[in-house]
């Protein structure tokens, strides 16, 4: 054989070889395109009302706590807090929170005695706790599960606020030390405290906060209870009255964060951590700088002429004991109630056992 015909028979073997090859395997890559962005999904809002006006001394700090978790999230869950009647009349926030036509909100579990008096006691104040014992039943007692499970029942997911310093006792316009002091007098105030005075032969009514300082001037009531001082002052109690009472009725104002449960169960598990995580530290933080508040109201208010009245130990026990006695009776009536209740008194009384044998000086 030539080696002409040779060559062409290797050249012809070699293409055959190559295209058999050639036809198993993919076609070359195309050249990369201009990658196209994909857009970030859509943030979360949500539309949250407090339970205080905008000059109330909390309503900023849960401003700062809605701006928080939106920088936390990088902007996936917006949170806009209003002040109280700009969405829902006060008292039809928790059933507009329960079927979801509000978000959320920031209120005071006694607001809802009427929808189920066990909602008051997730509010230190109800039980007489004050504000360190309260959080430590919370987070180190089983406290929190245990009113979580309270409000999941209403379609609500439930956890603590930012807490109030103790409440003044009342605003009148004559001191009031004992009970005797407080015979014939008509009496605003709210929740329990409510029933208490009301219990003890003291007419009391209801009015919503910022309508009381007008109703004291107007004399139709003649004392009035409503929140720590730099609150009251907020809303001007100090021009209704000259005299500031002072005394345990209240150790602490604990409100509550209620979210709707079907947005809560919505937002992916590192949000929810984040609105979590984010309330938490301005709880740790924000107790401390209503105290602050609390510390300059006293001194302008002095400045300003309101005298201070410690009310007695006597009127003090006096109201303690009859709350207590009422909330026992509600206990009977709702193992709810019951349970948590019996959690409360049972841990103030050996919590406050162990701090007075270990740290007498507390």
């Amino acid at each position: 054989m030539s080696k002409l015909k040779v060559s062409m028979s290797l050249l012809l073997i070699t293409l055959l070889v190559v295209s058999v090859f050639a036809m198993g395997c993919p076609p070359p890559p195309a050249a990369p395109g201009p990658e196209v962005p994909v857009p970030p999904p859509a943030p979360i809002k949500w539309t949250i009302q407090m339970h205080g006006p905008a000059a109330h001394p909390a309503f900023r700090l849960h401003q700062q706590w809605a701006n928080d978790v939106n920088v936390a999230s990088g902007g996936r869950l917006q949170i806009t807090v209003h002040p109280v009647g700009t969405l829902f009349p006060l008292m039809e926030v928790f059933p507009a929170v329960s079927r979801g036509a509000l978000d959320g909100a920031i209120m005071w579990g006694p607001f809802w005695r009427g929808i189920r008096p066990a909602l008051a006691l997730s509010c230190g104040q109800t039980s007489g706790l004050n504000a360190f014992e309260f959080t430590t039943w919370l987070h180190n007692y089983g406290g929190w599960e245990l009113i979580k499970e309270l409000y999941a029942q209403y379609n609500i997911h439930w956890m603590p606020s930012i807490p109030m310093p103790p409440e003044t006792f009342l605003w009148a316009h004559k001191p009031i030390r004992t009970l005797d002091d407080l015979e014939g007098l008509k009496v605003r105030a709210a929740g329990f405290s409510l029933v208490t005075f009301t219990k003890l032969g003291i007419a009391a009514t209801f009015i919503p906060g910022g309508e009381t300082p007008p109703a004291l001037m107007k004399g139709v009531v003649d004392a009035a209870e409503f929140g720590a001082l730099m609150q009251d002052k907020a809303v001007g109690f100090h021009e209704a009255a000259r005299y500031a009472m002072i005394g345990a009725r209240a150790p602490v104002i604990y409100d509550d964060l209620m979210i709707n449960m079907d947005r809560w169960n919505e937002l992916p598990l590192e949000l929810q951590e984040i609105v979590t995580s984010t309330m938490l530290r301005h709880i740790e933080t924000g107790h401390g700088e209503l105290l602050l508040l609390d510390k300059l109201a006293l001194q302008l208010l002095k400045e300003k002429g309101i005298t201070f009245v410690q009310v007695s130990d006597e009127l003090i026990d006096t109201f303690r004991t009859t709350l207590d006695g009422i909330l026992d009776e509600e206990a009977a009536k709702d193992p709810d109630f019951a349970k948590i209740w019996e959690s409360l008194k049972t841990f103030r009384t050996e919590f406050r056992q162990f701090m007075e044998t270990l740290y007498p000086w507390e």
